[in-house]
């Protein structure tokens, strides 16, 4: 502001302005600093706010991780079975409330690895 005020005074100088003049000038740059400021917090909050996936997202997601895994070749036929099961009993409310809330498909992602991890077995390893 130190640097408004001397830019206000320097230019009230060179115009020849009063006094009167000189505050309105100064008092019409702090509002517009002030709003600048504002509209840049609100900007700021709209831009880092994020909301949670809802579960027919999360459902969606889930599924389609484990059916890629299952076109995957090599796998085991107990690796296979034991997928398909979770998939059918796939409770996606006990899900999130156990590894959420997913803010986006890389965080469902890393959820779904933490739990397929032991049921993923490639027939190359059982030889």
């Amino acid at each position: 502001m130190e640097i408004t005020s001397a830019t206000t005074s320097k230019a009230a100088y060179v115009k020849g302005l009063t006094e009167e003049d000189e505050e309105e000038l100064e008092q019409q740059e702090v509002q517009e600093e002030e709003t600048a400021v504002q509209d840049k917090q609100e900007t700021d909050q709209v831009a880092f706010s994020t909301s949670d996936l809802d579960e027919e997202t999360v459902e969606e997601k889930a599924e389609g991780y484990i059916q890629n895994i299952l076109i995957a070749a090599n796998l085991t036929d107990q690796s296979k079975a034991e997928l398909q099961r979770y998939l059918q009993n796939f409770d996606v409310a006990t899900f999130i409330k156990k590894y959420g809330p997913f803010e986006s498909v890389r965080d469902i992602s890393a959820a779904m690895y933490a739990v397929t991890a032991g049921m993923v077995k490639y027939q190359q390893d059982e030889e």
